[in-house]
């Protein structure tokens, strides 16, 4: 199984490629709108994407994802007091939307559970 991650905080990085490299889950970190488009045609299983990367349109970020031919799961994390955000990813096609704080609570399972859907 392979994912792509938009993320552009260097710590959070970390933690995600850690856990993902933990359960054995190919995964490439990207930091912007072109290189996350060529990863989605190149085939991933799974896309992450923090809603709050720096000088990123996430909402699009999650719409190119949803519009490949065959298009990853999305799972896409922020701040639990962005509502608005949070509806738009929704609206964007987004298959979850969590808090961060949940969201690196439950990276290793949430992991695991949307890599390895049919």
């Amino acid at each position: 199984m392979s994912a792509v991650a938009l993320i552009t905080d260097l710590m959070f990085t970390a933690k995600v490629k850690g856990t993902a490299d933990l359960i054995g889950l190919r995964l490439k970190v990207v930091r912007d709108l072109s290189v996350l488009s060529e990863e989605i045609a190149a085939g991933v299983d799974l896309a992450i994407i923090d809603m709050n990367a720096d000088g990123v349109d996430t909402v699009e970020a999650i719409r190119r994802c949803k519009s490949a031919p065959q298009p990853p799961a999305v799972l896409a994390y922020l701040s639990h007091v962005q509502k608005d955000l949070a509806d738009a990813a929704n609206a964007a096609g987004a298959d979850l939307v969590l808090p961060r704080s949940r969201f690196s609570a439950e990276l290793p399972e949430l992991l695991r559970r949307f890599a390895n859907r049919p």
